[in-house]
């Protein structure tokens, strides 16, 4: 006899026993007793209205069929509680959320943004910020994909690339931070409304992206906890889990650098405490549901 889930773990079709990571959650929801089945996003034989709660993981794809994956998230959030919320992942999605961040007061880093058809001259752009060293990528991305790192003798390859992203999408370009190498991005991380843990992270312009879901465990510093907190406050509605990624810089002080909402490395590996923190939350959710 087949158990109908109470909670759906949601992955992509490459990934269909989730990623290591969220596998920890996975093992953490059956220690409660949850009846828990992952599932791939796009499958159509899935009747998303069988489990009360659907949360999104291993979804590592998204950004690859952004208009397919919002389409089904407006197709089952009538028929499930999608977590995080369908609201927070459709703004999250797109990077011109860094915009609103900013526009509330928090230091961001600094983004000269290229829309969809348009022209950018990407020399025009580095001499008239000063930026030595860029960052050109698509607006919609994961993982540093379609992220290129450029300088004043790859500007012909920069262009091309910038050119390349325009055609079909919005594209960004920011100053590259050397602190990504020399100091490293801390995640701060929250599961079902309370910070729990945090995490020393390398660029994924840099690593793997296995090796960059592995992290080492990290205490921040209070500055780095105080605006990461006062970030996560300003997220509505609260998320079920969140981590946002900061990096103090030498040019440009204290940096919020992302605000990862969607699909995030969230790190469970590191604990089984926290791991169990996650699926208790997520039980709390089902049973308020009942």
């Amino acid at each position: 006899m087949t158990t109908t889930p109470s909670v759906r773990l949601v992955t992509a079709a490459h990934l269909p026993e989730l990623a290591p990571d969220d596998q920890e959650l996975l093992h953490a929801l059956n220690r409660l007793g949850v009846p828990t089945e992952v599932v791939i996003w796009d499958d159509p034989k899935v009747d998303w209205s069988l489990a009360p709660v659907t949360v999104i993981r291993s979804v590592f794809d998204y950004h690859l069929r952004h208009g397919e994956f919002i389409a089904w998230l407006d197709r089952i959030a009538p028929l499930t509680s999608v977590q995080n919320s369908p609201e927070i992942i459709r703004w999250n999605s797109h990077k011109s959320y860094l915009t609103r961040v900013a526009d509330a007061g928090f230091a961001t880093i600094p983004t000269e943004w290229v829309r969809k058809g348009e022209s950018g001259d990407l020399a025009e752009i580095l001499r008239r910020t000063g930026w030595e060293d860029a960052v050109v990528k698509p607006a919609i991305s994961a993982s540093a994909h379609g992220t290129i790192k450029v300088d004043k003798d790859s500007l012909d390859e920069g262009q091309a690339h910038l050119d390349g992203l325009t055609h079909n999408g919005d594209a960004l370009i920011q100053p590259y931070l050397h602190d990504f190498t020399t100091t490293g991005e801390t995640s701060v991380i929250w599961l079902g409304g309370t910070q729990s843990h945090s995490v020393r992270r390398p660029s994924g312009m840099h690593t793997s992206l296995e090796v960059a879901h592995v992290g080492a465990p990290l205490e921040p510093s209070a500055e780095e906890l105080a605006l990461a907190g006062a970030v996560y406050d300003w997220i509505t509605p609260a998320p079920l889990y969140a981590r946002i990624d900061v990096l103090n810089t030498v040019d440009y002080g204290l940096l919020v650098l992302e605000l990862e909402l969607v699909e995030p490395a969230l790190y469970l590996r590191h604990s089984e405490a926290i791991a169990d923190r996650f699926a208790l939350s997520i039980k709390n959710l089902l049973d308020a549901a009942n």
